[in-house]
């Protein structure tokens, strides 16, 4: 943080035989750190009391284990964390991998019980899957954000819509949704933010009072989130979701199988979702002049450069591997995902710079992914998520699948709205989804909730929550000014509630599909 010298009072020394006897600082600063200090300390004492009441005083149910109530408490004390950011991200990660052998969750060393049962230590919970899938995703944002293709489509928007207002919104939406798909939906959402702004700003929008403004930062990133679940390179919580699926009950969600589930969902919602915004905001004409901003950041640009056609080219075999995957075991994704990072450095086709690459990289996004990963392992392993179900959900077994599906749908969309991180959420959501199906086929003997409708519930309403600006994508379009809080709230409910109805129709349809048992 940058603080200017006219912030500070003025350092006071009063000394004798040089001996420094009294230092005075500027007594908003040290009110500034004090509170910011005493928030952080609260929040780490109420995830210490929540830990420990767990541990030690929360009576343990019948058929569960005092390691269960651990486990509980564990995940509610690292949520606390990481919603206040009282520590950092990869401090939590780590105190996870200090608390569960501690309690007994999972052991330190990999240990066999007395029936055979084989269990891995804690550090071989986690799978690297995760963690290589974003990195690719993170080479290939680096490598798109550093060509002229965003303004190369935000210009063919601002052509296709002839000033028409609604048109660029919607158009907008659409491409940052699309790009989304492809690229981190965070890097998708901060390109067109800042494209369109530019476009408001030209218009000479006002803050507050432009309606485009206000249907931009508010659309733009509600498009990006949506957008991000189409594939499983949207978004980290995509692979996140699918390991843990196959983890806890073996069912394996193929790259082809999400794609064929989510793309269509995705764009489907985007579109509705624009529609929304376009009608319940007054859109103001737009100038001529305004689409000089975008034309301009492709002056001197004759034609599609050499790099973005290489680019394009290594995506395309990259993306036409991972779907090759589905059928050919041989191809493993991981390793295309591995494979094409190293490619993109090669001298010739450099695509990327070192600088670049490292840059692009949130690692605590990453850790925290790894983190979640343990911790469901020890909350599925402990029973409570099939406790939680036969307790709380009795007789869902015959229930009609479409209002298990609903039920399934609500349930995370109701702890993404407490908890406003979704890999948090999801940490929480999949094992529970994941009893109810199990039970339920199993009550059936037969498959009458595909599991994958659980991957792609926790990958879309475990990610995407446009209820209030709280998600870090959410907020790079809120913070920039452009609308009240009281306005963002009466308006920005419906692209989340259309994904709910949405996903409630379409899963349980496509599902046989694109998850074959």
């Amino acid at each position: 943080m940058e603080v200017s010298e006219a912030s500070f009072s003025r350092f006071v020394f009063t000394t004798t035989g040089g001996i420094m006897t009294e230092i005075a600082i500027d007594s908003s600063i040290r009110g500034k750190f004090g509170k910011e200090s005493m928030k952080r300390l609260i929040a780490i004492i109420a995830a210490a009391a929540v830990f420990s009441f767990f541990q030690f005083a929360c009576p343990v149910p019948e058929s569960l284990s005092r390691e269960a109530m651990s486990a509980v408490g564990i995940l509610l004390c690292c949520i606390i964390l990481w919603v206040t950011e009282a520590l950092p991200f990869i401090v939590t990660v780590v105190l996870i991998y200090v608390l569960l052998p501690m309690t007994g969750v999972l052991p330190f060393a990999t240990t066999t019980l007395e029936n055979g049962a084989v269990v891995q230590s804690v550090f071989n919970q986690s799978s690297l899957m995760v963690p290589i899938y974003c990195l690719f995703i993170f080479a290939v944002t680096a490598a798109v954000m550093a060509t002229p293709i965003p303004f190369r489509v935000a210009n063919a928007v601002l052509k296709w819509s002839k000033g028409d207002s609604r048109k660029i919104v919607v158009g907008l939406m659409m491409v940052t949704g699309i790009f989304s798909m492809f690229i981190a939906d965070l890097a998708a959402s901060a390109i067109f933010v800042g494209i369109s702004l530019s476009i408001v700003e030209a218009n000479n929008g006002v803050k507050k009072l432009s309606g485009f403004g206000k249907a931009l930062t508010l659309g733009i990133p509600a498009a990006a989130l949506i957008g991000g679940i189409g594939t499983p390179l949207g978004n980290s919580s995509n692979m996140l979701v699918i390991n843990m699926l196959e983890t806890a009950i073996g069912f394996r969600v193929t790259f082809l199988g999400w794609c064929i589930a989510n793309i269509p969902l995705a764009l489907a919602v985007t579109f509705l979702s624009s529609l929304w915004i376009v009608r319940v905001f007054k859109l103001e004409d737009i100038k001529q002049d305004a689409y000089l901003v975008v034309e301009s950041k492709l002056e001197g640009i004759q034609g599609i450069t050499v790099k973005e056609i290489k680019l394009i080219v290594w995506y395309v075999i990259a993306f036409g591997l991972m779907i090759a995957s589905t059928w050919l075991p041989q191809i493993n994704s991981i390793m295309v995902a591995l494979i094409f990072c190293v490619l993109a450095f090669l001298p010739g086709l450099n695509l990327l710079t070192k600088k670049e690459f490292y840059e692009s990289i949130p690692w605590e996004v990453i850790m925290m992914v790894v983190g979640i990963q343990v911790l469901a392992t020890g909350l599925v392993g402990t029973g409570v998520a099939t406790w939680f179900v036969n307790t709380l959900l009795v007789g869902v077994e015959a229930w009609p699948a479409l209002l298990i599906v609903l039920v399934m749908c609500l349930v995370t969309l109701v702890l993404h709205l407490f908890i406003p991180i979704g890999p948090p959420v999801i940490s929480v959501a999949i094992p529970l989804l994941v009893a109810v199906v199990s039970a339920v086929n199993m009550a059936a003997g037969s498959m009458v909730v595909n599991p994958g409708i659980v991957a792609c519930i926790g990958g879309g309403l475990g990610v995407v929550s446009t209820f209030f600006p709280l998600d870090s994508i959410i907020l790079i379009g809120y913070d920039k000014g452009w609308i009240s809080m009281a306005e963002y709230v009466r308006k920005s409910w419906a692209p989340t509630v259309i994904l709910l109805v949405a996903s409630v129709i379409w899963l349980p349809i496509i599902s046989g599909v694109a998850f074959p048992a």
